[in-house]
């Protein structure tokens, strides 16, 4: 269950982002080249934007709260995920009490996720405030676009073949 959270963690933080506050562009550490994965299309909308120096500004201080929740959120799962190895490496161990712990982490997590996606909202808020009615437009196009292609990825394709 806790192997998916660095999944679960990346897309709650995208569509968070993306869905709430428009403008989530940033591009994570090690992540796809323009024109690949989920970030596929934002550093063209970045460049499209034209953005002026304040919004410049807001759009890079944006882009790295995106960046270090990112990796908080994944160094966090991975200490999780060591607690929880060392525990069930017990070869005594209590597994309702194992259950009870990756509960308690777990319901961690969330919670320390929730503060996270809310703090990374907010700093794209600030980037969106700033946009102009042109400029919100693009957002709001690439956003429709990029909920398109979601769609189409999780209706079809080798995945949806596998569930299907």
């Amino acid at each position: 269950m806790l192997e998916n959270h660095g999944k679960k963690l990346s897309a709650a933080l995208f569509a968070a982002g993306l869905l709430a506050a428009g403008p989530v562009w940033a591009q994570a550490p090690g992540g796809a080249p323009e024109g690949m994965g989920p970030m596929r299309g934002f550093e063209r909308l970045h460049r499209e934007l034209n953005l002026n120096p304040q919004q410049e500004d807001l759009w890079k201080k944006a882009q790295a709260a995106q960046r270090e929740a990112l990796h908080a959120m994944r160094a966090k799962g991975e200490e999780t995920r060591a607690k929880l190895r060392v525990e069930i490496d017990k070869p005594d161990a209590d597994l309702k009490q194992f259950a009870q712990l990756r509960d308690q982490l777990g319901a961690q997590m969330r919670a320390q996720m929730e503060t996270t996606r809310k703090q990374v909202r907010e700093a794209w808020f600030a980037v969106y405030d700033t946009l102009d009615s042109v400029q919100k437009e693009k957002v709001r196009v690439a956003i429709r676009d990029g909920m398109d292609r979601m769609g189409r990825h999780h209706r079809g394709g080798p995945r949806a073949e596998m569930h299907g």
